[in-house]
């Protein structure tokens, strides 16, 4: 069993909930390692934190389904005995969150002193983009408690806390969760098959359009600015080409539903030329579901065998903005094949 505590009560959690609750109910998430010792019925959520007063002091499997959340119910959610938790606003109102989000009067709980209550084992940061005060804190008080951290946001947590982590001997994986196949993902994996085809790409754009959230806060100058720069680091990480991707609109009425669209450019065989035109529309939360379900069962191996921070082959593989970054998929994915068999061998440190 691994015992996690939740930071943010939004979309992704409401997707991760509800396709917890379908595992345990017999159905199967797709595109999650089967290699791995545990399986999803094994994940407990334990502890939640928020600063809305829609979702604070409610049962976890009533926030979830609360405004501004527009994932769609997906599976009818067993009440917990987890209460949403006040935890502090810091910056998580800046901008146009402060126009979302209705801040709760209750006063802010000891986080620290929750999460080890709680038992979690570890803490999984799904705040908004921009939120890097707020990120920082959760991150110091799950090292205050002992638990592993995963940063979903694009918060360099990795970078700037790595290093209290490796001496603590917590995993700490991140920044910015890539989703199972959404815009930069399939993006990118376009990119590999060229190049694995001979083609030299030579420039290429995404655009994304969503109604979520997360949508509206990133089209803020100084989020937009974060996410256009992991994105197109990430892309170009795939490519020599000269790459631009970020999320260009906000749509209310598409709600958890994201289009992207992606354009690529080059040459091949005697320098012809060749464009790819593609859209891709996917659900927005659900996409994070698998990734995560994977990082909360590597988080615990790690913590079990004392691997603290930044974990290369991990970090690599499911985050845009990890310190290490590998040139293709298939180098991440052979990388962390390796690494878990290798992970899987080590025995358990008391």
């Amino acid at each position: 069993m691994v015992k996690v505590a939740i930071i943010g009560v939004g979309n992704v959690a409401s997707a991760l909930l509800q396709s917890l609750e379908m595992v345990k109910n017999g159905s199967k998430v797709q595109g999650i390692r089967e290699d791995l010792p545990l399986s999803p019925c094994d994940i407990e959520i334990v502890s939640a934190f928020d600063v809305d007063k829609r979702k604070v002091g409610l049962p976890l499997s009533r926030a979830i389904f609360e405004r501004p959340n527009v994932v769609e119910p997906l599976a009818h959610v067993r009440d917990w005995d987890v209460m949403v938790k006040r935890g502090p606003t810091l910056d998580g109102r800046e901008g146009v969150l402060g126009e979302i989000i209705e801040e709760s009067e209750d006063k802010p709980v000891d986080v620290t002193e929750e999460i080890r209550q709680s038992g979690a084992e570890v803490v999984l940061n799904l705040l908004p983009t921009g939120a890097d005060k707020a990120s920082i804190y959760y991150a110091q008080r799950s090292l205050e408690a002992g638990s592993s951290f995963i940063n979903a946001t694009p918060s360099p947590l990795t970078r700037l806390l790595g290093d209290k982590f490796v001496e603590a001997g917590l995993p700490l994986l991140g920044d910015d969760l890539l989703s199972q196949i959404g815009g930069t993902a399939f993006h990118a994996g376009l990119i590999d098959f060229l190049k694995s085809r001979g083609v030299k790409v030579t420039r290429s754009y995404q655009i994304d359009i969503a109604g979520t959230t997360e949508a509206l806060v990133t089209l803020e100058d100084k989020r937009k600015d974060l996410k256009k720069g992991i994105k197109s680091s990430f892309l170009s990480s795939h490519s020599d080409a000269d790459v631009v991707a970020g999320t260009s609109d906000y749509v209310e009425f598409l709600r958890d539903k994201r289009v992207s669209y992606m354009v690529i450019e080059g040459t091949y065989s005697i320098g012809v030329p060749i464009r790819v035109d593609i859209s891709l529309k996917t659900m927005d939360a659900p996409n994070a579901v698998a990734p995560l379900i994977d990082l909360i069962r590597y988080s615990k191996m790690l913590k079990d065998n004392n691997m603290g921070g930044p974990i290369k082959e991990v970090c690599g593989y499911y985050f845009k903005n990890s310190i290490d970054k590998y040139n293709s998929f298939e180098e991440a994915k052979l990388a962390l094949d390796k690494f878990t068999k290798s992970l899987m061998r080590e025995p358990r440190t008391e």
